[in-house]
């Protein structure tokens, strides 16, 4: 009797997972995930166009190939990888999906079709293995300088559900002010915490750093003391559409970047704290076939266990009282 019971709580719960799975799946299948269904910094893919395999685009993964194929092009190889909706590597396992703002992709754009000698020394730079880390690069400061060149200002922004790599991960790039100068820290300065320089740069894109993150980043200390924002304050700060780019459950944190091989020739996208990620040669996997799904997924198992719990707690209770 006490089975009989039990069964249509389990079938319930096996009903809700499976159901969820089948309506993620369908959502996703042959689709690019998009980080906001608005926003022109979205990776879009056409559904009826076949995704290209893993050999196809091995380019953006295979270090040797890689460089025979853009020559030493890295503002196309960035803004391929942002195309691809490619996801980075970091930490060993945490998948972040590459996207480029929309200034930055025109300013990339713009110096990928630059063969002239004036247009190559505008082209990002990947240092060499032994500068992985930002303050082992020249003339290094701590400071919020960027020049979409040797650094560029970004973001780590998380619980995005439609993100690639299944984690609710993004970590997007932007551009910076290039007319702008490092000055020396004064009473009259603004720069954050243990800053040796000041940067006197203007936000110059709209989805890029806001004057308060200019004013107090300071990415060289641990995540723990620093500042994350929320959407609502993301917006209040002048990224009018942050929420509907990403979400308005997504929340993150400024971070300088910059780019370096490995001793496998590897690239990296490395933040000033060390934290770095490389281009995931995921694009045959499941994961990435249904992008955010598995963001989801935990949610509904979190329900079939609660439901199943409930019961049993019920059934025990049950049997003290008779």
């Amino acid at each position: 009797m006490t089975m009989l019971k039990r069964v249509p709580i389990f079938l319930a719960s096996f009903i809700l997972l499976n159901s969820y799975l089948a309506l993620a799946f369908n959502a996703n299948i042959g689709h690019r995930s998009v980080v906001g269904s608005v926003s022109r910094s979205a990776i879009r893919m056409s559904s009826t166009a076949a995704a290209p395999n893993s050999e196809q685009k091995s380019h953006l993964y295979v270090p040797s190939n890689r460089d025979e194929y853009y020559q030493g092009n890295i503002a196309q190889y960035l803004l391929d990888l942002h195309d691809d909706g490619a996801t980075l590597n970091f930490c060993g396992g945490m998948m972040f999906q590459l996207v480029l703002s929309d200034k930055l992709q025109t300013h990339l754009k713009s110096v990928a079709a630059d063969s002239s000698s004036e247009g190559k020394q505008k082209q990002p730079i990947i240092h060499p293995a032994s500068q992985s880390l930002m303050s082992r690069t020249p003339d290094y400061k701590k400071s919020s300088f960027a020049d979409n060149i040797f650094s560029f200002h970004g973001r780590e922004l998380r619980k995005i559900p439609t993100a690639n790599g299944g984690m609710g991960f993004v970590l997007q790039l932007s551009y910076a002010d290039p007319s702008a100068t490092l000055e020396e820290v004064s009473s009259s300065s603004t720069a954050g915490k243990g800053a040796d320089a000041a940067w006197n740069g203007s936000p110059v894109d709209p989805q890029g750093w806001s004057k308060e993150e200019i004013a107090t980043y300071d990415g060289w200390r641990s995540d723990q003391f620093r500042q994350w924002r929320k959407c609502s304050m993301y917006e209040d700060e002048g990224y009018s559409t942050f929420g509907q780019e990403f979400g308005n459950e997504a929340f993150g944190l400024n971070h300088r970047f910059f780019l370096h091989l490995d001793n496998q020739s590897r690239m990296w996208l490395s933040a000033e704290d060390g934290c770095e990620g490389t281009p995931a040669d995921d694009g045959s996997s499941l994961m990435k076939k249904l992008g955010g799904m598995l963001f989801g997924i935990h949610l509904a198992i979190v329900a079939v266990c609660l439901l199943n719990l409930h019961y049993v707690g019920g059934y025990h209770a049950e049997k003290k009282i008779f």
